[in-house]
């Protein structure tokens, strides 16, 4: 936990439960934070630099990056996304596929583009949230899986293109993250058995450390009791 007193990380979907979970990690390691948000903090967090932004288009995207990039770029997460599922293809709204898309693909996309360079000039490691759901789609999942499908495989290709340059990228894929989201649109099910978005972060946090530096473009299953 030491090796994190004079590393910077960025984090892209800080004010979520897994992107706040990071930050707590991070600053419990004594890391220096960038967080990149869309929604202003009424009270800033302890030790975080932030970087507002709507996200809500390439050129957003590739601002706040520069923003961000102005430090050292140590270590990357993107833990922002969207899910929207339980609708059968031919009843999917366009507008609902296409946000889902920017979100999960297109924002994480210039996210990387924005990144890699001062990530690969600082040879740090960038984690993204993927989903499980990608992987073992369901049905009325369509739009969802093939959002974050998308996002693992520019992880799969981006860790080629860092290749060799002691940078890496690799992707965490949760089931079901327990969040009081998830709970308000699942109360049937028995959230003992989700993902907890602090034992997700600290398996992000591990991912960037020295000891998983042989790790390239994995995409690793996180499945909690499901």
């Amino acid at each position: 936990m030491d090796s994190w007193g004079t590393r910077r990380a960025i984090v892209v979907g800080a004010q979520g439960g897994v992107g706040q979970a990071i930050c707590d990690g991070l600053r419990r390691r004594g890391a220096s934070i960038v967080a990149v948000v869309r929604r202003p903090y009424s009270v800033i967090p302890s030790g975080c630099e932030v970087v507002l932004s709507p996200l809500d288009s390439p050129q957003a995207v590739l601002a706040a990056c520069a923003a961000a990039a102005l430090g050292a770029v140590d270590a990357l997460f993107v833990a922002s996304g969207a899910y929207a599922g339980g609708t059968a293809i031919e009843d999917t709204e366009a507008e609902t596929f296409e946000r889902l898309m920017w979100t999960n693909a297109g924002l994480p996309f210039y996210v990387l583009k924005g990144l890699l360079g001062p990530l690969r000039n600082a040879r740090g490691h960038a984690v993204l949230i993927g989903a499980l759901a990608a992987e073992e789609p369901r049905s009325g999942q369509a739009a969802y899986a093939a959002s974050k499908s998308a996002l693992h495989s520019m992880v799969r290709s981006a860790g080629r293109e860092l290749q060799g340059s002691g940078a890496t990228v690799n992707a965490l894929l949760p089931s079901v993250i327990d969040g009081a989201e998830n709970r308000r649109a699942m109360p049937q099910r028995d959230p003992a058995q989700w993902v907890s978005p602090v034992r997700l972060a600290e398996l992000a946090l591990s991912l960037a450390e020295p000891a998983a530096l042989d790790l390239q473009g994995a995409l690793i299953p996180v499945r909690a009791g499901l």
